[in-house]
């Protein structure tokens, strides 16, 4: 836990890697900012893991329409970096995920036009090195154990 941090917990969360046919994986790129991540987000008091995921997808890239091929084996937390300012780093000390490797149906994919919220301005498909070399540094250990348990990346 983040020195300076107290006693705050972690936020329950869960991240959406999602592959295609050719083994790539969707990244999105922050609104008005120059970084990109995988769709991600909280899970709200009541809802299940599962529920959060599909409710989030469609909030981040406009679909709905996917199948969870697995779930990371465990949580995968990070820590906020000190000094990062906000509701979120004031409420949390950092974020603890479930991670789902996902497809989207055939004809399916992410639709920015249909999304709810503005979290992203751009979807790209990049391999799973180049998804991790264009992460933020404080999340880049939560992504390389997520992309492990997934399966995506090679074991130490």
């Amino acid at each position: 836990m983040n020195s300076g941090k107290g006693e705050l917990g972690y936020r329950p969360g869960v991240v959406a890697v999602f592959i295609n046919d050719e083994g790539k994986l969707l990244v999105g790129r922050r609104s008005g900012m120059d970084a990109w991540q995988f769709p991600q987000g909280g899970v709200d008091l009541g809802e299940s893991f599962e529920e959060a995921l599909f409710r989030e997808a469609l909030e981040e890239i406009g679909s709905k329409e996917f199948k969870i091929i697995r779930k990371s084996g465990s949580l995968i937390s990070y820590d906020f970096p000190e000094g990062m300012a906000g509701k979120m780093a004031e409420s949390y000390c950092g974020q603890k995920q479930a991670w789902y490797l996902c497809k989207f149906e055939q004809g399916q994919g992410p639709d920015l036009d249909n999304a709810v919220d503005e979290e992203f301005d751009a979807v790209a498909w990049v391999d799973p090195a180049e998804a991790l070399a264009g992460i933020i540094d404080w999340k880049k250990s939560a992504y390389v154990a997520g992309l492990r348990q997934l399966g995506l990346t090679e074991k130490d």
